[in-house]
């Protein structure tokens, strides 16, 4: 069994979902928002969204049922060490490893 066998291309299942580019913000919005895939580690933060790409719809309802809900501070304490996947994330008084297309659906704000 050779190399090509581990390494080939990932199902369409399994590949990460790319998060479209967030709006700009509207009137009363934030100008520091952003995504928290984006977010400097140790940075406090409060969430102020959730928005699921349109291939994986499910994806809100699950980060709200773990926490991310608006108004709740949120932090991420540590990276993978090559920038990728996953991001450890606090929120509330739980710790999460979030991928980055996950991490990509929180909208947050510096507090």
């Amino acid at each position: 069994m050779g190399f090509g066998k581990f390494f080939s291309t990932p199902s369409p299942a399994l590949m990460p979902v790319a998060s479209s580019p967030a709006p700009a913000p509207g009137p009363g919005a934030s100008p520091a928002a952003q995504s928290l895939d984006a977010a400097a580690t140790g940075l406090p933060l409060r969430v102020l969204s959730v928005a699921a790409p349109a291939l994986a719809p499910d994806w809100a309802r699950w980060l709200a049922e773990i926490g991310f809900l608006p108004g709740e501070r949120v932090t991420v304490t540590t990276r993978s060490v090559w920038g990728g996947d996953p991001l450890v994330v606090r929120v509330g008084q739980s710790t999460f490893a979030l991928r980055r297309a996950e991490a990509a659906c929180v909208r947050v704000e510096p507090l």
